[in-house]
């Protein structure tokens, strides 16, 4: 019987091996050279976050005189956006990390996106919900919103959680009045709530509530005085309704973790950040504004979770000082550069052709040949 065996050509090691070393240098080359691409509504987002740093640089100068002498433990970059551990107007515990990771003026850049994908025009009608807890993000939204020319219908809430604007006489109404004052920009809260437990500030002392009661009267701000959670919800829909003067209202943004606006516990798991334009079927939804809107059939944003926003758009976790406009994912993607890989993979496939096919650096009685053996 005859068993044919097939043994491989000979090629040069010293070929084989340059060939592989180069290859692996190209791949390194590749990842090396990417090349920046401008993301979508790079310009839009870039005056945002010009306008924001700009707001943060008007309110530093008042912010600081309220502040302690250890007050750089907690705020770093030493921006004045970052509150006190405890005072009389503070609504609930908070997270130090997502204050200081939200001072940030990239943020309006990621507002600019957030709505953009909601299909939002020039001159459109928005609802709005902030509280004192993310000066900072207000200061963004704003800036977004000013940048688009959008219309909007600000609820806000006057008291603050830990770290947030929380001071008495400079809390979030002060800071946003100042803003408009200083003409960067032309709207603030038609209506305020006390915030906290309720939005009737249920748990803080009576001190507490006379300061924020205060704080509405000097600013000028109307009250939003519900009696329980669910009469919140609708006052604050009737007025949204009202304010709008028969105007659709195209979108309702939120910022921060307010239970009236979010619901119970569980509606802070379902409804996660980013846009919104449903709601969930297989779960029954507590009552909230967020639901209110939902059911209207209008798309919401809903900016929570900061820390999981920061690191999505490649933004620092409490940077030590502010970052410049301009920075981060949502500005600029990373590419592979398309001359560059498309060259190394044409060197690639050119030497393995001349190393298979036309056998660079072999012998010529070194080429592959058939060899046989007998054998009973």
């Amino acid at each position: 019987m005859t068993k044919i065996y097939w043994s491989p050509w000979k090629r040069s090691r010293i070929v084989l091996f340059l060939l592989a070393i180069l290859g692996v240098l190209g791949l390194l080359l590749i990842e090396s050279c990417k090349v920046k691409k401008e993301q979508p509504y790079f310009k839009k987002k870039l005056h945002a976050a010009k306008l924001a740093e700009r707001g943060f640089q008007i309110l530093k100068p008042e912010l600081l005189k309220h502040k302690k002498p250890d007050y750089k433990e907690f705020d770093p970059s030493n921006s004045g956006l970052i509150g006190d551990f405890l005072t009389p107007v503070t609504s609930n515990s908070g997270s130090l990390t997502s204050k200081q990771t939200s001072i940030n003026p990239n943020f309006a850049a990621v507002m600019i996106q957030f709505l953009k994908k909601a299909k939002v025009e020039e001159g459109d009608t928005v609802a709005v919900a902030i509280s004192g807890s993310f000066p900072a993000l207000n200061i963004c939204l704003f800036a977004a919103l000013e940048t688009l020319k959008l219309k909007p219908i600000i609820i806000s809430s006057a008291s603050a959680s830990q770290f947030g604007a929380n001071h008495p006489q400079m809390l979030w109404l002060d800071m946003e009045k100042e803003l408009e004052s200083s003409g960067i920009f032309p709207f603030r809260s038609s209506y305020s709530s006390l915030g906290g437990i309720q939005d009737k500030a249920a748990g803080t002392s009576k001190e507490g509530k006379e300061l924020l009661i205060r704080a509405l009267q000097r600013n000028q701000i109307k009250r939003l005085d519900p009696i329980n959670f669910e009469d919140s919800i609708e006052k604050r829909m009737k007025y949204y309704d009202e304010l709008s003067q028969g105007k659709p209202i195209k979108l309702f943004i939120n910022v921060g973790g307010g239970t009236t606006i979010l619901g119970t516990s569980l509606g802070k798991q379902v409804f996660k950040n980013g846009l919104i334009t449903d709601l969930p079927e297989e779960v029954l939804i507590p009552n909230s504004v967020i639901k209110s809107f939902l059911e209207r059939e209008i798309p919401v944003i809903n900016f929570i979770q900061i820390e999981s926003l920061a690191r999505r758009y490649g933004l620092p976790i409490s940077p030590k000082k502010i970052p410049k406009p301009g920075e981060g994912k949502v500005f600029y993607s990373e590419e592979y550069n398309p001359i560059l890989y498309v060259s190394v993979f044409l060197f690639l496939l050119i030497g393995l052709y001349g190393v298979t096919r036309l056998g660079w650096g072999e012998n010529e009685e070194d080429r592959y040949l058939p060899k046989t053996l007998h054998s009973r």
